[in-house]
């Protein structure tokens, strides 16, 4: 019985030809395209050899290749705003955190293909109005917002014409957010706490920072007292926590670990621990939810890594203006991104049973 083998038949390829007429596949590929650059004679050598071995050019490849010809030069897709609430432009560059913010926003752009300009709203010399035509003028497809010192409820700039996304809570519109996983923060620290043998972890925070973040910290700190019942440490809370006030906490419900919000709060309050005859971490320690890598002093807890937000913030805006979304969002999506403890030496493994009195 024949077999009957409906399958085209093997087309050649430019390394076979190249080798039949001793050139490059590079050379053999501008010759079947008629580039100027290759000798007619040549050309046509090339042309007699590809037909020879039955060569005949994919339509869609060559499509494909014309397309990327084109663009080669040309790889940017689209701009993108980094646009920040505060007004002084130079706190990009002065403040560590917003330079770390900026830095990686401009270096994660351009990984995907995208040009990044400043804008700072609150620039006295251009309305809202001016900034948004601005922004189209000038191509800006989606918006990256940084908020400034205070939260808002509004910023009074047009979105319609953007794809937007917020970095934390600072906004209180419903746009696309990337924020610290504070919650789950809270949650690690407390383990890697109870893991070196803490048994009385306390907290202390100011109101308008457990307020800017949501709240996130004191509940998570709330559900985990729940579980160690009696030996829960109530959290300090006030407007402004005074060095008095502070002490007074102390000797009253004896924590084992002070738990601050950053590495500053935790250098003061190993300052009052010290004036209290207390050694950290020998008599107390100290964790800190949001550590300064570049503080001169090193402090143990959660390091927040700003890169991966401002990272994945310009992710997060490229999908949506490659999605073609514009203006406020029907479902806002918010992105967690969680921080990794560092040890630095304000904590110690405890010795079983071992507690040091508060007086």
């Amino acid at each position: 019985m024949r077999t009957v083998n409906n399958s085209p038949a093997r087309r050649p390829t430019l390394k076979e030809i190249a080798l039949k007429v001793g050139l490059t596949p590079a050379a053999v590929s501008l010759a079947l395209r008629g580039d100027p650059s290759i000798p007619r004679a040549t050309g046509e050598r090339v042309m007699k050899a590809a037909a020879e071995l039955g060569y005949t050019p994919d339509p869609e490849l060559g499509r494909l290749m014309s397309y990327l010809r084109r663009h080669r030069e040309a790889r940017i897709v689209s701009a993108l705003g980094l646009l920040s609430l505060h007004r002084d432009p130079s706190l990009w560059a002065k403040n560590s955190f917003l330079r770390r913010l900026h830095e990686n926003m401009v270096k994660r752009a351009g990984e995907l293909g995208f040009l990044t300009e400043d804008f700072f709203l609150n620039d006295p010399k251009i309305s809202a109005t001016r900034m948004r035509d601005i922004m189209v003028a000038r191509g800006i497809k989606g918006l990256v917002i940084v908020c400034g010192p205070a939260p808002v409820d509004s910023i009074g700039l047009d979105l319609a014409p953007f794809a937007s996304v917020t970095i934390g809570y600072g906004v209180g519109l419903p746009l696309h957010r990337v924020c610290q996983h504070q919650y789950e923060e809270m949650f690690q620290l407390l383990a890697r706490l109870r893991g070196l043998g803490y048994k009385r972890p306390g907290l202390v925070i100011e109101t308008e920072t457990d307020r800017r973040t949501r709240f996130h910290y004191t509940s998570a700190y709330s559900i985990a007292g729940r579980a160690r019942g009696k030996k829960a440490v109530p959290a300090l809370l006030g407007t402004e926590i005074t060095r008095d006030v502070f002490s007074k906490w102390v000797r009253r419900h004896a924590p084992d670990a002070v738990i601050a919000h950053g590495s500053a709060a935790a250098h003061v309050y190993s300052g009052w621990l010290a004036r209290m005859g207390k050694k950290t971490p020998g008599d107390i320690g100290l964790a800190a939810l949001d550590v300064d890598t570049f503080a001169s002093e090193r402090c143990s807890g959660i390091v927040q890594d700003y890169e991966q937000v401002a990272a994945a913030a310009v992710e997060l805006a490229a999908s949506q203006v490659r999605a073609g979304e514009k203006g406020i969002p029907a479902t806002p999506k918010v992105l967690m991104i969680e921080g990794r403890w560092q040890d630095g030496g304000t904590t110690r493994r405890q010795r079983q049973g071992s507690r040091a009195p508060i007086s």
